[in-house]
Order: structure tokens, then C-alpha cells, then sequence
């Protein structure tokens, strides 16, 4: 030790410091690039791909008020399902309710979107019909729509998104599948 106090850096001070540094470091090397995942362009059926899609047909494209998202308009519901561009624009309804769920959120692969039970648990094998009564009529409509077969996921990878959501006072589940 100097005569004014000064002592100079002793191991133990050079490894916690050293210490200190390497962890930091591993923990940028570790999580920086998961930072940019929602703006990777190559991965399609990402899991923010599906939960996009799935909030978006929940809230907004299929919603009976912007208020409340979840509740689904029975007359919008049948239109999307149907693929009925009059009965949406009769309906007012978004006016891209009939168009393909693939082409609307810009998505290049396939999409289904199926509204089943709460209870079932592979909905894209055996979507049934759904009675929908709308205050233009009573719609008997298989409960799926899909841009491609979904039976057909050999390709890559599949994500998957659910949703709650009500139609007509009954609860039901929006499952959104990426492919």
C-alpha cells in the first residue's frame, strides 16, 4: 500500500468485475435476437402470425362492436364462413368479411379458422355445422373455413392461436391454425 491510502486492483476486485461483464455479455448474446423474431419475414406459421390472425377475427373482423371484442355478430359470422360478400355488405359488416383470413392478414401460407365447442379437441378433423340464427334468417354452416386442406400439414410447421368467444349467448373457441 501507497503512503497516501491508494492500494491498487486486488483478484478479487478483477473477478467479480470480470464476472460481472461475461454474464452481461451472455445475457445480450443470449436474448437480443429473440428481440427481432416478430420481424422475421421467412417463418409463416409463427406463433405471432396465428395470434394476429386469431385477434383479428375475434376483434375486429367478425366482432358485433368494437366495444366488445369477443362477441361475435351472428350475421358477420355466417358471412366469413360462407364466404358471402352480399350477406356482409347486407349485414355491414367489415367489408373484407368474405375475403380469404390468408390474403386479409397477408400471410402466404394456408389458415384455418374454425369456431367449435369448448370441449373439442381436434376441431380441424371434424368440423361440424353450426346453426346461426341472424335477423335475416336461420344459416346451417360447417363451423371451418380454410385456404387449404388441413389435413395437408406435412409441409412445415403449424402454430396454433385459440380465442373465447360468444355467438348468440353461447360460448365457443376460435382456434386459429398457421400453416
Amino acid at each position: 500500500m501507497s503512503a497516501d491510502g491508494a492500494r491498487a486492483q486486488t483478484p478479487v476486485d478483477f473477478a467479480v468485475g470480470a464476472g460481472v461483464f461475461v454474464l452481461t455479455l451472455a445475457f445480450v448474446v443470449a436474448f437480443v435476437p429473440t428481440l427481432f423474431d416478430p420481424f422475421s419475414a421467412a417463418a409463416t406459421a409463427s406463433p405471432v402470425v396465428s395470434d394476429r390472425v386469431a385477434s383479428g377475427v375475434a376483434g375486429d373482423l367478425l366482432a358485433a362492436s368494437p366495444t366488445e371484442p369477443g362477441v361475435l355478430s351472428p350475421a358477420c359470422t355466417v358471412a366469413f364462413l360462407t364466404a358471402n360478400a352480399t350477406l356482409g355488405t347486407q349485414a355491414d359488416c367489415h367489408p373484407e368479411v368474405a375475403a380469404s383470413p390468408a390474403s386479409h392478414y397477408g400471410i402466404d401460407g394456408d389458415v384455418q379458422v374454425v369456431i367449435h365447442d369448448l370441449d373439442e379437441r381436434t376441431p380441424n378433423q371434424n368440423p361440424s355445422n353450426l346453426s346461426i340464427a341472424t335477423r335475416y334468417g336461420l344459416f346451417d354452416v360447417e363451423q371451418s373455413r380454410s385456404t387449404g386442406d388441413p389435413n395437408d400439414v406435412g409441409r412445415g410447421d403449424v402454430t396454433v392461436s385459440q380465442r373465447l368467444v360468444s355467438l348468440g349467448g353461447t360460448q365457443y373457441r376460435l382456434t386459429v391454425r398457421v400453416w
